[in-house]
This record gives C-alpha cells, structure tokens and sequence, in this order.
C-alpha cells in the first residue's frame, strides 16, 4: 500500500469471536470476499470503528489520543491500514481491482457455480432423501393448485423442519416447469432487486434459466435487473432452492428465474435507498402481469428466513423460553397480516417496529405475496426456531403456501 488512503474506509466486518483469552476479538468479512480471519485488541477495534470514510488520518489520530491518552503514531497506523488493504477488508483501489476481475469472470461464465453445499457430502440423493422426510407436525397442504411457497435460507441442517414442509412433497402439488427464485442480498452492492441471467449448477447437474422470460420482465419495467448481478455470485439463499428442486423434481425438466431482493423497511420505503434501479413495488407488480400473461405453468418460492436475534445479531433479546415465546409471537402476528390483509399490511408492519427482529427476507416474501395478490390464500404449514445457545443467536423461519384462490 503505497501511500494510506486519506479518509480510510473499512469494509463490512463482523464479529466471529468475542474477546477471548488473549485479549483479541476475531473479525471476518461476511461476504466472503476476502477469506482472511483477523485478529484485532481493543485499541484497534477503537481505530476500526472509525474507518468510516469521513474520518482524515488526523481526525483518526485525535480520537485515539482523547481516548487512550496516548499518541498513535502516523507509522503505526499506516502499517495497521496496510495490513487491512493487503486482507481485502479496506475498500479501496486494491479491492475494487480485485473485484473487477472477480465481475469480468463471472460475467463470462454461462454457470454459476455451487458453492454453498458442502455439507451435504457425496451422496447427496440420500442427504436430501434425509432432510426431506416430511414432518409430522406440518399442517397438510391443501387443495387448489400451488403457485407458491416461502421456504428457509437458513442453512439445511438448521432449517430442516420447514424445508421438509416445504418441499417434501412439492412435486405432487405442482405442475410448474418455471421456478421465480426470490432470495435475500445479504452482502450485495446493490440495494434494489438484481437478477441475473445464469444456469446455475447443482450437485445434480445443471439447471437452466428462463431468459426469455426474465427478459419480458425487463422490457415490462424498461429497466437492466442485471446490472449488478455479481451480488448472486456468492448469495446462498437462491442457491439452497435450487439444490433442493434439482432432487425433488427429479426428472422434471424446469427452468429457473432467480432474483435478489433489498429490504423495503427503510426510510425510502420499496424504492431503493442509494436511488438506482427499480422500485421493489414496480418489480413485483411487473412480475404479476407477465405471469398473467403467460401460460407456462409457474411456481414462485421466496427464500426467507424470519427473525434474527441474540447477542450474535447485536440483539439483546435472550435464549430462555418466555423471550422466544414472544418472537415467535410476532413472527405469527407479522405472518398473519401477510395472510388476512396482504403486503402491503405485511411490510408496513414490519416498519412500523423499524424491523425490531432483524427479518432479512421482507422484501422477497413481499415481492411474492404482490405478484401472487387477488390470485391465490396464503397459509403457514410451519413454523420453527433455530436456537444455537452456544452462539448466543435464534433464526426463525416458516414453510408457508400460496394457492389459488
């Protein structure tokens, strides 16, 4: 790093260790755009803290010495700033070099690659077999035909009540060859929806994309849903449907639509926070009427979890069973305003508390139950909560259809 940047910017880190015997907190890029693990003491979670963009070496230097009463040195912190340009966690010429490189691959590659399924191991016909034996505790799915479905995120082993209820017997309740794949951006540049124009692999083979149709949607909207499509490349939550429709399909040939979809809770509502690209309303209204104009026999899945809370997500929210009691409370509140009064209902709900569960899928279920809206009945078949008390966090998810009405 030849010179230190002059308003140093720190990328998104989070914590993966507390404090630990030796003093030092572990600190990793979520993304997993940079694979370093660094350890970090106090002093320079302090310096970090104030990597913000706005702040000059100076500024940096001034709210040290106010806080330590002691100088940091110009040396020390150019070599701490060198260190975190060299493990890809400054964002800064060195990243977006990185990162341009990373884009032009995975824009020349027809195929996204699989990278979110290593722990189902070499077999994974009898993995999924395992995951997929259907609950007994599910509410059997109704009649009418099926259009849609929320299913988890979360990873399989952690989720598999609701994926099982979800898709244990999905290929019995639908005829669809067209799967719209709606998942979450967790990590992603873009803060409106992204798709992109991707086979993707599977464990199984190959499944392909409906460009043709994704295309009619753009034209619909008069908007490039791509431009920012590398956010999928190493998005999880598209990826986990896709690996479980491969094996409950079996034979089936279908064709997948995949899309990321931003979080319409904040100030500017459904329309994207930074002011570029689509309204999340506009997508899922335009995702609607193509559908409707179209004969092809289609299945929507928004990839959602629910509720995040305990000291992991920053959350002071406890493990004991009276504090569970009530998220579960709310997520059953939240579900069934989606149910009786529609998305709108839903998403204005989840504001009016500024998002107090940390539910990242609000946009996905949202976009889902839109499109679908006057044309099919939402009902929830599970509900479950992935407590890992060593960890100090609960994700929540549900298995949720949508039949036509």
């Amino acid at each position: 790093m030849p010179d230190a940047p002059a308003h140093p910017a720190l990328r998104p880190v989070e914590i993966v260790q507390a404090l630990s015997g030796d003093g030092t907190i572990a600190l990793r890029d979520p993304s997993g755009r940079s694979p370093h693990i660094v350890s970090v003491s106090h002093g320079v979670m302090y310096i970090l803290a104030r990597l913000d963009g706005t702040r000059s070496l100076i500024d940096i230097q001034a709210d040290y010495m106010r806080r330590f009463g002691r100088m940091l040195f110009s040396d020390e912190l150019a070599k701490l700033l060198a260190q975190l340009d060299e493990a890809m966690l400054l964002d800064g010429p060195r990243f977006r070099a990185h990162m341009a490189q990373v884009e032009r691959r995975y824009r020349e590659s027809p195929v996204r690659a699989a990278i979110h399924a290593d722990g189902v191991g070499d077999d994974p016909r009898a993995y999924f077999g395992t995951l997929l034996d259907h609950p007994a505790d599910a509410e059997p799915r109704g009649g009418g035909r099926l259009l849609g479905v929320i299913a988890p995120h979360l990873d399989y082993a952690r989720g598999r009540p609701c994926y099982a209820a979800a898709y244990a017997d999905l290929l019995r309740h639908t005829d669809a060859t067209r799967f719209v794949i709606l998942g979450a951006n967790h990590f992603g540049a873009r803060r409106a929806v992204v798709a992109t124009r991707k086979d993707f692999a599977t464990l199984d083979g190959v499944v392909p994309h409906d460009g043709e149709f994704m295309q009619r949607i753009e034209r619909r909207l008069n908007a490039d849903l791509c431009e920012g499509e590398l956010d999928h490349e190493r998005e999880h939550s598209v990826e986990l449907q896709v690996h479980v429709l491969r094996h409950v399909l079996g034979d089936r040939d279908f064709r997948i639509a995949p899309y990321l979809c931003p979080d319409p809770c904040g100030p500017t509502g459904t329309r994207p926070s930074d002011g570029r690209g689509v309204d999340l309303r506009d997508f899922a209204a335009g995702l609607g009427e193509t559908l409707r104009d179209d004969p092809t026999p289609t299945c929507l899945i928004a990839a959602a979890d629910l509720s995040h809370v305990g000291e992991y997500f920053q959350d002071d929210t406890g493990m004991d069973a009276a504090s569970l009691a009530r998220v579960e409370a709310h997520d059953r509140r939240l579900l069934n305003s989606l149910a009786a009064e529609g998305p709108e209902a839903f998403r204005s709900a989840v504001a009016a508390t500024q998002n107090a569960t940390n539910i990242c899928s609000v946009g996905c279920i949202y976009v889902l139950a839109t499109a679908l809206h006057g044309r099919a009945t939402a009902t929830m078949r599970r509900y479950h909560q992935a407590v890992t008390r060593e960890m100090r966090n609960c994700v929540t998810c549900a298995a949720v259809d949508f039949r036509e009405e």
